[in-house]
């Protein structure tokens, strides 16, 4: 089968990381880890497993950190490279098994825990229902890796073939959710679990920092899920600002505002220091940072007010030296907010994934998915997606649902 398939080398990895991507006249082809191939489909690892045949499949900012060497290397150790990438899917069941029929739509939980990996008595984590935070993710019935799309044996969902998931990981799509919609039920389902985490009062004012994919549907979950009162984000370009605001967002600011409008609108005071970023007396309760790089997680803690919480969403990169003394001096909480699992609702557990099905035709999800891409297309769907923000897009996709198969006589780098 033709799939994007990523290959670990330490050099390339040091030269991209480096910036050697962006020299003039360097063949970055030959450089990049990613590899257009002809591969073997993955095989059944037990009989609790499905097969499937990805439909849609998004390219998520951790996909594109990875390919560009700009992630952490804390996740090399967890993950089982050569691998098939792509853990946003909504995928077709080619062969039926563990209650699923051939035909049925299904979006993919990516995550890899003891269930998946026929591991008992499960871990504390998978067992009170927090299995993304799984500590078995490199042992069981299949080899390293924290998600589908990163694991060796699985395959993943950037591909024209099939790739295989165990029965726990799958959801069948409702009539009302359309396919477009189905393939950004991952993100949105990150997005429900972090506001559910944080879960903001009617009395908070909530500033989510960043408006990519993760931040508008974190807006988007506050909204229909919490309580939260005021909401403010901050969004650099229009269709960010249009959507923060039909998704719920009270008010939008831009990032050059930070500490002007924003911090005016939550009535903080700003002194300037002689080094650094200004200090902020005063913010907002609650803050999410749904970027990940350096600058916005120090803001996140400046323009948080005493005592309150910020909550890391966006996965953040691997260069970093922050300034934490407003955490420190503010007492402010500090938490990650990393994927999905059972969540505490109106007095019920239910998974991520299944409020996120829920919402995604209230939020009209399916308007956010696009362009489409053909796998053969894919420098210009990474492209695509590295600059989906300045380019009015918000969740760049492969599309397979029309795939003509044809042998591919060479590998291609990207």
């Amino acid at each position: 089968m033709l799939a994007l398939r990523y290959r670990k080398s330490v050099p390339r990895y040091l030269l991209m990381r480096a910036g050697a991507k962006r020299v003039k006249g360097l063949d970055t082809s030959r450089l990049s880890p990613l590899q257009l191939e002809e591969v073997a489909e993955p095989k059944l690892p037990t009989p609790d497993w499905v097969r499937v045949r990805p439909l849609l499949s998004g390219i998520c900012g951790s996909d594109l950190g990875t390919l560009s060497a700009e992630s952490s290397p804390y996740f090399s150790p967890i993950t089982s490279p050569p691998f098939v990438m792509g853990h946003e899917i909504l995928g077709e069941v080619v062969e039926g098994n563990s209650g699923f029929s051939a035909g049925e739509r299904v979006v993919v939980e990516p995550a890899l825990g003891c269930a998946v990996r026929g591991i008992e008595p499960p871990c504390v984590y998978c067992a009170s229902g927090r299995y993304a935070l799984c500590v078995n993710v490199a042992k069981g019935d299949i080899s390293p890796g924290i998600q589908t799309g990163f694991c060796g044996d699985t395959g993943g969902g950037w591909s024209e073939g099939t790739l295989v998931a165990h029965s726990s990981q799958l959801h069948r799509v409702p009539d009302e959710v359309p396919e477009e919609a189905a393939v950004a039920i991952e993100p949105l389902a990150c997005a429900v679990h972090a506001a559910l985490k944080v879960d903001p009062g009617p009395e908070e004012t909530t500033v989510v920092i960043g408006a990519g994919s993760v931040g508008l549907f974190v807006v988007a979950a506050l909204r229909q899920l919490t309580e939260a009162g005021r909401i403010i984000c901050v969004a650099k370009h229009e269709r960010q600002r249009e959507e923060a605001l039909r998704l719920g967002a009270d008010e939008v600011v831009h990032p050059k505002e930070t500490y002007g409008e924003l911090t005016k609108a939550l009535g903080a005071d700003v002194y300037t220091p002689e080094l650094g970023k200004p200090v902020v007396m005063g913010g907002a309760e609650k803050v999410f940072e749904c970027v990940g790089v350096q600058g916005t997680i120090e803001d996140a803690t400046r323009l948080c007010a005493p005592g309150g919480e910020v909550a890391l969403v966006g996965m953040p990169g691997a260069r970093s030296c922050l300034d934490l003394t407003a955490l420190w001096h503010k007492e402010i909480g500090l938490a990650g907010a990393y994927a999905y699992g059972v969540e505490e609702y109106r007095g019920e557990k239910v998974k991520s994934f299944e409020l996120a099905m829920r919402i995604a035709p209230e939020i009209k999800l399916d308007r956010l998915v696009g362009p489409r891409f053909g796998l053969r297309q894919y420098r210009e769907a990474i492209a695509a997606a590295r600059s989906s923000g300045a380019n009015g897009h918000v969740k760049v996709v492969f599309d397979f649902r029309a795939v003509g198969r044809q042998p591919l006589a060479a590998s291609q780098g990207l």
